[in-house]
């Protein structure tokens, strides 16, 4: 039987829940879905030296609602002619090329993602000495993968015209991302639990915005608090609230968040929260706010813009293809625009909404990967 090898290690390793992270497990729930019945088998697989080793599944994140449970045990594999290796998490932070070129000698295939190419592109807005690790991953998935997929077509263009400059030609296509990210609702008891956690839903009197996404120097908190700040100096009172785990760079944010006036009253913070719980906020927010200074996709603007909660979301490319017409635009980094969009967001006229779910994604790849001809 053929199989569709998900590379898990960075995943299993950090414990982390964010975009990757959830882009890993999203894509392997549906390939599952979508390939079992077809002769191909679709495992997580984590790699240490030149070995292999697959499980069964991957035990849920407890961020996914769905309890707490212990990863089972994998078993050592050797992965050759039939097989499929796809890296898609994070491995850049390990030395996956041992065991892929073990893999790649038995016959085995190699394909991959590059979510984004900002470590090379901005390197000051991530922690010291990943540019040059992401860098030396990069040429090698390209040297040795079959086919490298992007989610925007953004992102090919200039992952393209990078390898050109380092002489490297290679099959790049865009395999965007889905926006079904939870399908469980928190129970009553749950919702009342959150009461001490979150403010309250919106109403029309009492908007409540989100910002979702780790704190970080992209991610623009910043701009979308000074916009918050200029409105409440108008004694205007939406409310807004940060939904991401801390991460790297974001001292003055911080120290700003915890000295406000304002905070836990009009301004919120929260991490971990488990995916049931933000579709509740989704599905009970004003709108969601994502303005970064840039992208590789952008899943928030899609999740939301799936369950029809408004968006307003920074004019870049990307953030084009990931909402298409569902968000209201506003110039990167402009201050006045969000401030206005902010203010005159009850003026919206409807949008068209845009969906993709993440089996819509798996068939996408199996075609990519050329499996219906092969499984006939």
């Amino acid at each position: 039987m053929n199989r569709l090898l998900f590379d898990a290690t960075r995943l299993l390793e950090s414990g982390l829940h964010t975009g990757i992270q959830r882009v890993v497990r999203c894509l392997l729930a549906a390939a599952q879905r979508q390939f079992s019945d077809r002769d191909y088998q679709v495992l997580p697989v984590t790699f240490d030296g030149d070995q292999w080793q697959a499980f069964d599944h991957l035990a849920p994140h407890p961020c996914q609602g769905l309890g707490v449970h212990a990863q089972g045990a994998g078993q050592l594999i050797e992965p050759g002619d039939g097989d499929v290796l796809l890296l898609f998490d994070a491995s850049w932070y390990a030395n996956p090329w041992p065991a892929v070129d073990a893999a790649l000698a038995r016959g085995a295939r190699l394909v991959g993602m590059v979510h984004d190419l900002l470590p090379l592109e901005h390197p000051e807005w991530f922690r010291e000495g990943l540019k040059q690790r992401f860098s030396q991953h990069l040429y090698q998935l390209a040297e040795r993968a079959e086919q490298v997929f992007v989610p925007t077509q953004a992102v090919r263009s200039r992952l393209l015209a990078r390898l050109a400059q380092h002489g490297l030609q290679k099959t790049v296509n865009v395999l965007a991302h889905g926006g079904d990210f939870c399908t469980l609702m928190p129970s009553a008891e749950q919702i009342e639990s959150y009461k001490d956690l979150l403010p309250a839903p919106a109403t029309a009197d009492d908007p409540l915005y989100l910002v979702i996404g780790t704190l970080e120097p992209r991610k623009n908190h910043n701009l979308v608090l000074d916009a918050f700040d200029a409105l409440w100096a108008q004694g205007k009172q939406p409310r807004l609230l940060f939904v991401g785990s801390v991460g790297w760079q974001v001292d003055r944010l911080l120290e700003r968040l915890q000295n406000h006036p304002l905070l836990n009253q009009y301004l919120f913070h929260a991490a971990n929260l488990s995916d049931p719980a933000l579709l509740w906020l989704i599905r009970n927010a004003t709108a969601l706010i994502y303005v970064p200074r840039d992208e590789g996709f952008g899943l928030p603007v899609l999740e939301a813009s799936m369950q029809a909660c408004p968006v307003i979301a920074a004019d870049i490319p990307v953030l084009r293809e990931a909402g298409r017409h569902w968000p209201c635009y506003i110039e990167p980094g402009c201050l006045p625009e969000l401030i206005q969009a902010i203010d005159t967001f009850a003026q919206r006229k409807t949008a068209q909404l845009f969906y993709r779910t993440w089996d819509d994604v798996a068939l996408q790849l199996g075609t990519f990967l050329n499996m219906a001809s092969r499984t006939q």
